[in-house]
């Protein structure tokens, strides 16, 4: 228990330590007034008021009773039009602590604004005494999950709802189709969900609605997306006399749909739809529109019917592409949604396709349509750029980047944050807010990966510009404290890390032994796993402390005395990080036979093993070559492909002192097992060369291939 002086001197005058910071905390000159009981105003509310006693519960131990009759001082619920905006609330703290909001929305805030500054005194539970006023300066405040190319537990998609909710998230992006996978139960077309590649089953519709469900009492709204036209290779690998462009050369496109076919824009009319009435509370639909490979499309019947009956000419793949989106902004509409696409199309003032100007903008990459450009076209924007928005496995932003940033700055992507392209607009008034993206991360590592992030930017979206990341700092750690109490059954600790990671993103690495202790908070037995795997009742009982010299992950639950799990799983990856040893291709001349957009192979020889500092190139086959500039004494190479955890890659590797005459030193040509973090090696033993070549002949997910790192290594004598 603390003191009541206690409580005082740990409370901010200006925002009682509440991440993002209210727009207004006047706090007054008396003692905090101590909480007896909730009062939700209305039998409308009584699940607001439960879940808020619930979260009060968790973070303190101590559980208010619901009442509609209070004795003492009580948090009252109101909700009435105060033109405090859609989200905005009034805290006032005269008599008792009356929340009120125009909508059910701005009282969640204000919930959480109460869970935040609520602290253990002697006397209570108490609130610093305060006249709070309140509302977000951005409209749209959102994360995205990429549930299709890694399976997600419902449990998981909880927990970040329950990360959205205690930092003022309003949306939860699903990325619920891609390649890999098709996670939407279709009722209509069961096969698309028969072949998924993500490592898990597609969710029930009744595991979504409950979600939804969920989502919605903590004021987050879930928003679905259905990527198309590209992006679609489990509709063509399940349906392909529906889905599939057929006969065109001198490759088929694996993941771009038929969308010159009527009974393809039926097919999506039909999905959407299904869509739609389980997501029925999201204004929003995501129809993805990003990286559609449309280059041979022209080639096919359809296609060229369509182009004919329009009157285009014959190479107008882009025309029917803007057609296609259109098309599908019409049936978004017809359901009352309004249409969300990402940065696929570019700029062409004189299509006959004029996508309509309230499409709202997802801009990531920073390249087909420039941010400023959208803006003076009529656009509406959300700021999903990757650079400082992206989280991607291992390469997360640290805080500290995202509040030297705001939703009128759009970083390109940089390996580092120092390279990356700025382009900042003069005006963002339809820039309506901002979203972190979380791609290909497995579910284990979700709120790990993403609670510091999701935190820095829901004050740049919350309260603009605002306070500096050092004055925000107290108060970040203060109520990242307390979330770990609403998500977590137990804490993991671990000894003081000794390393940071080479490329500066905000995950724990070390060079000496680890030493990790977990802590339960109540009777039962934690079950851990130390190779990834989902711990069970059958798993392996904790036993403390665990000791780590690689990169591990750990994954723990915990269970009651019936063998029945208790609350989300709480885990955790700490990153080896090895003494450096001199790559002798970093920096190096590399060339290739070609390379897309700007993944160049000069970045597959950059000492970075960031998935997406990589060589890309497409179609199958390519080649990358090094040139070490001199002759070295080589005794192994080793090839970094890119990896997913379900991907593989077939190639070669080639030798060479003069550049002209080629000797061949490993053949993976056959290769079908799926690449992972750790190269593959070619051991040499003692070998004069200057040149490698690496003959990519194929990849198992589509035409492209890809090399995070190419090394090689001096022979030690």
């Amino acid at each position: 228990m603390t003191t009541l002086l206690a409580f005082l001197v740990g409370i901010s005058p200006l925002s009682g330590g509440v991440v993002p910071a209210p727009v207004r905390w006047d706090a007054l000159p008396k003692a905090p007034t101590v909480i007896k009981s909730i009062d939700p105003g209305s039998d409308k509310y009584v699940a607001e008021a439960k879940l808020l006693a619930d979260e009060i519960d968790a973070k303190t131990g101590i559980r208010l009773p619901i009442t509609r009759k209070p004795s003492g001082s009580s948090i009252r619920f109101r909700v009435e039009d105060r033109s405090s905006g859609p989200e905005g609330y009034h805290l006032d703290t005269n008599k008792g602590v009356q929340l009120t909001a125009s909508t059910k929305r701005g009282l969640a805030w204000g919930a959480v604004t109460i869970l935040q500054s609520i602290q253990v005194t002697n006397a209570g539970l108490a609130l610093p005494d305060a006249d709070v006023w309140d509302t977000p300066k951005s409209s749209y405040r959102g994360l995205m999950i990429d549930v299709a190319r890694r399976y997600h537990s419902i449990d998981v998609l909880k927990q970040c709802v329950e990360l959205c909710r205690f930092y003022k998230l309003n949306y939860l992006q699903l990325h619920l189709s891609d390649d890999q996978s098709f996670t939407f139960p279709s009722k209509a077309f069961p096969l698309i969900n028969t072949q998924n590649q993500h490592g898990g089953p597609s969710y029930t519709v009744a595991e979504l609605k409950d979600l939804v469900k969920f989502a919605d009492l903590r004021g987050v709204t879930i928003v679905p997306e259905m990527d198309i036209p590209g992006h679609s290779a489990t509709l063509i690998r399940t349906m392909p006399d529906l889905f599939k462009i057929k006969g065109t050369k001198p490759y088929e496109h694996h993941a771009t749909i038929n969308f010159a076919n009527k009974d393809v824009i039926k097919a999506v009319d039909t999905l959407i739809g299904e869509m739609c009435d389980v997501f029925h509370t999201s204004p929003y639909f995501h129809m993805g529109g990003d990286e559609a490979d449309i280059s041979l499309v022209n080639q096919h019947p359809d296609f060229q019917a369509a182009i004919k009956e329009l009157g285009l000419p014959v190479d107008s793949q882009q025309e029917l592409f803007r057609r296609f989106l259109g098309q599908v902004d019409t049936l978004v509409k017809k359901r009352g949604k309004h249409l969300m696409v990402w940065e696929g199309f570019g700029q062409d003032r004189h299509s006959k396709f004029p996508i309509p100007s309230d499409v709202l903008v997802m801009e990531f990459e920073n390249s087909y349509y420039l941010p400023q450009d959208l803006l003076q076209d009529g656009y509406s924007l959300i700021n999903a750029s990757w650079t400082p928005l992206y989280v991607v496995n291992r390469h997360v932003w640290p805080a500290r980047k995202v509040f030297d940033w705001d939703v009128s700055q759009f970083g390109r992507f940089g390996n580092t944050y120092p390279a990356t392209t700025w382009f900042k607009v003069p005006d963002a008034s339809r820039v309506q807010g901002a979203q972190v993206c979380s791609w290909e991360g497995p579910e284990e590592l979700e709120i790990e990966n993403l609670r510091r992030i999701v935190a820095a930017m829901a004050v740049r979206t919350w309260s603009g510009t605002g306070p500096s990341f050092e004055q925000m700092e107290p108060s970040l750690k203060k109520q990242d404290e307390v979330l770990e109490l609403l998500v977590h059954p137990f804490v993991i600790r671990n000894s003081d890390l000794d390393a940071v990671d080479p490329n500066g993103y905000d995950v724990p690495c070390f060079t000496k032994r680890l030493v990790v202790g977990i802590s339960p908070r109540r009777g039962g037995t934690i079950h851990v796993t130390l190779d990834g795997s989902v711990p069970t009742a059958s798993s392996p009982v904790l036993a403390n402390p665990i000791f780590l010299t690689k990169t591990t992950t750990i994954r723990a639950a915990f269970f009651d005395v019936a063998g029945k799990r208790v609350g989300y799983e709480n885990s955790k990856a700490f990153y080896y990080v090895a003494p450096h040893e001199v790559n002798l291709a970093v920096g190096k001349k590399a060339t290739a036979s070609s390379a897309q957009g700007p993944q160049g192979p000069e970045l597959a020889v950059d000492d970075n093993v960031d998935l997406y500092s990589s060589w890309w190139a497409s179609p199958a086959p390519q080649w990358l070559k090094v040139d070490l500039g001199k002759p070295f004494d080589v005794d192994r190479v080793e090839v970094l492909p890119y990896w997913d955890g379900s991907r593989y890659y077939q190639y070669t590797v080639e030798v060479s002192l003069d550049g002209a005459s080629w000797a061949q030193v490993a053949d993976r040509s056959a290769n079908t097992v799926p690449g992972n973090e750790k190269a593959d090696e070619i051991k040499l033993g003692s070998r004069l060369l200057r040149y490698v070549k690496v003959n990519m002949l194929h990849g198992s997910a589509n035409e492209g291939v890809h090399i995070v790192e190419l090394r090689v290594w001096e022979a030690k004598h």
